[in-house]
């Protein structure tokens, strides 16, 4: 990937004016940068993924960083990944369902041009003999099936899985309590959707089209930099956190990813700045991983190949930061319970200097870059904020309803800061 700014925009929100401080109204400006339609969801319409990729390579630029593999910035993988760059529509009785609001697609969903009558697939229905004998008997060419919550009662479940036996239509609708999306890496044979619940009714007439690309062998980058350790330059903090999300679920609508993860490539570019102007003991490289999102791709891939870029035994901890946005109840340490003595050493950090109200840990778990790094034995935490946000995987993540509070934030911040200074020998 060649490094280049590539709009005028970008060159705007690039200059030297642009980021003057490493404080919460830094980390706010990044947020609201990277949420910005120009980004489009940080997925993989319109380039987005690759665009902030560029936006964050131009930042380690802008400070100073060394390139942290042979040269470069970025490291570059292929994955594939099924995209939604047009058309994603549903009109019910002839007015449109809002895209993100109403319905979601499956993220393996296919391309799909379909029209039917709704028939909901009731508790009550499938309890009564009546309800269930029509539907084991419909015609399922001309209908669509609308599945509603339903209890694990055991005749229901049974019911259920006959009447689905025989349905042979490759569209149909889930109800949920909330519209949470991801990221697929393939195509069903299926058009699966989850709508919320009252939304569609029986014998509503439903038009759909859907517009699905799957894009094989797509190329994201991560993106690597490093400031060289002023006493011990052979020996590494890595702080870390992804910077992908969901992009666009249609051309007209884009999940922005305020918390997940603006937040947390936010307060990485806040220690970018805070250890340029105090260069660390050891030296700490920042990445920003790519393809998280789809399964930690970006990590695996970097992690498989770490021996390449430097000695694995010669890092001392990775920091990684996802979902960096709350803290007004404190912080959750995954991997707390694993490597022990640090949580004890940043348990007791906080209870000297009450930066957050609460440290608590978590076992081992997959769910976030800093897993393959603990999985081949380097020391690795999770970090991830509590407080009263709680849009996840949705289009409310957005940088207006993410409004950093500045207690939370720094008392974060200065908590990893100190930890991560005990960790290199080193003191405030």
């Amino acid at each position: 990937m060649k490094h280049k700014i590539i709009t005028a925009f970008l060159a705007l929100i690039l200059s030297p004016g642009f980021c003057q401080a490493q404080d919460v109204n830094y980390a706010q400006r990044m947020i609201d940068t990277l949420c910005s339609p120009y980004f489009g969801g940080r997925g993989y319409v319109n380039e987005g993924v690759q665009r902030a990729a560029e936006f964050i390579a131009t930042k380690y630029e802008e400070a100073g960083l060394e390139p942290f593999i042979e040269g470069e910035y970025f490291h570059s993988f292929e994955m594939n990944v099924n995209t939604f760059p047009g058309k994603v529509s549903i009109i019910q009785n002839e007015s449109q369902l809002e895209t993100g609001r109403d319905f979601i697609v499956s993220p393996d969903c296919p391309q799909v041009n379909a029209e039917g009558k709704v028939v909901l697939i009731s508790e009550s229905k499938l309890k009564d003999k009546k309800g269930f004998k029509t539907l084991k008997k419909m015609d399922w060419s001309k209908h669509i099936a609308v599945i509603d919550q339903l209890p694990k009662d055991e005749l229901v479940q049974k019911r259920l899985a006959k009447v689905l036996k025989k349905y042979d239509n490759p569209v149909r609708f889930q109800v949920v309590q909330k519209l949470t999306w991801g990221v697929g890496r393939s195509q069903s044979d299926v058009a699966s959707f989850s709508v919320l619940p009252d939304v569609l009714k029986d014998g509503d007439k439903l038009v759909i089209d859907v517009e699905a690309k799957l894009e094989k062998g797509y190329t994201s980058s991560n993106v690597a930099g490093m400031i060289r350790g002023r006493e011990v330059p052979d020996s590494f903090i890595f702080i870390t956190g992804h910077y992908d999300h969901l992009g666009h679920m249609g051309s007209e609508t884009y999940i922005p990813g305020a918390n997940d993860n603006a937040s947390g490539i936010a307060m990485i570019l806040d220690f970018v700045q805070m250890y340029t102007t105090n260069p660390p003991r050891y030296s700490v490289v920042f990445i920003a991983f790519a393809g998280e999102e789809a399964g930690l791709v970006g990590s695996y891939h970097f992690v498989s190949q770490l021996k390449d870029f430097c000695d694995p035994r010669k890092i001392r901890f990775v920091l990684n930061m996802d979902l960096m946005g709350s803290g007004q109840e404190g912080i959750m340490v995954v991997n707390g319970a694993v490597f022990t003595k640090e949580y004890e050493l940043m348990e007791s950090i906080n209870q000297e200097m009450n930066y957050l109200p609460k440290v608590k840990k978590r076992g081992k778990a997959a769910n976030s870059d800093h897993y393959f790094f603990s999985e081949v034995g380097i020391p690795a935490y999770f970090f991830y904020l509590m407080g009263p946000y709680k849009h996840y995987h949705d289009i409310d993540d957005k940088a207006e309803n993410l409004r950093l509070e500045k207690e939370a934030y720094e008392g974060a911040f200065n908590l990893l800061h100190h930890f991560a200074q005990r960790l290199m020998g080193d003191s405030l």
